[in-house]
């Protein structure tokens, strides 16, 4: 019975060769499987203008319920996208939700889970983005507004992106680095690139974005794995969120 960890997936309906990548990972998970998503499954985008079509028409969610139906269990741990949607999770897929910083053990490894977007290396506009009051503004944009807006957002993380990076994986370091004697394993989403780093313990897991390739952890009583699946289909990354 493995667990799997995976993040950022970050689906909405205008992107849909992520929910078909993602997809298709779900169905090949077995009942006794359990799944925990360490934020962002949903784009900011999808949570306030594409939720109420999402349930039926996302091919990532459906993949999630059938999962759930078949006896797979889900876990849910908010990030920065989709801070608001644990209710509707919990609701319609029978999801666990957690507050960060979540601490469990499998095998015998001690886990420490956090989405990292609190690690104090984003700027403090993008605080702004997970508020109730940003999600509101955004769902009642006009289309061509919100359109506008979110390619603004894309150019100016693509622009930052190397230097974004740069911080998040140091600040990351720093708070892995305090958990030595406590975990075992911390494991980091919000960045889109996959990262292990056994340099020093504790082991330091950054999980990837879903934007171009499938990346997830899977830990086992034979080892804790970091697996990337290329995408020969796939389109540019994109940048972190």
């Amino acid at each position: 019975m493995p667990d799997y960890f995976a993040s950022d997936v970050h689906l909405r309906l205008d992107r849909p060769e992520r929910a078909f990548r993602f997809a298709r990972w779900v169905d090949r998970l077995e009942p006794e499987d359990t799944l925990t998503i360490v934020g962002d499954l949903c784009d900011f985008w999808l949570v306030a203008r594409q939720l109420d079509a999402a349930t039926t028409a996302c091919a990532g969610l459906r993949a999630l319920a059938a999962f759930r139906s078949r006896g797979g269990e889900i876990a849910f741990l908010p990030g920065n996208h989709d801070v608001w949607l644990g209710p509707y999770l919990q609701r319609t897929l029978d999801a666990h939700l957690l507050v960060e910083p979540v601490r469990i053990e499998r095998y015998g490894l001690r886990i420490l889970l956090v989405h990292g977007h609190h690690q104090g290396s984003r700027p403090v506009w993008k605080g702004w983005m997970e508020s109730r009051a940003f999600l509101e503004a955004f769902r009642r944009a006009p289309g061509p507004v919100a359109r506008v807006l979110d390619r603004l957002l894309e150019r100016v993380n693509d622009r930052g992106r190397a230097a974004s990076e740069h911080r998040h994986l140091a600040a990351f370091r720093q708070f892995a680095d305090r958990q030595a004697g406590s975990a075992d394993l911390v494991v980091f989403g919000h960045l889109h690139r996959t990262v292990d780093d056994t340099t020093t313990p504790p082991r330091m897991v950054v999980l990837g974005g879903w934007q171009r390739q499938s990346s997830y952890l899977r830990v086992d009583a034979s080892d804790a794995s970091l697996i990337v699946e290329a995408d020969p289909a796939s389109m540019p990354c994109e940048s972190p969120g």
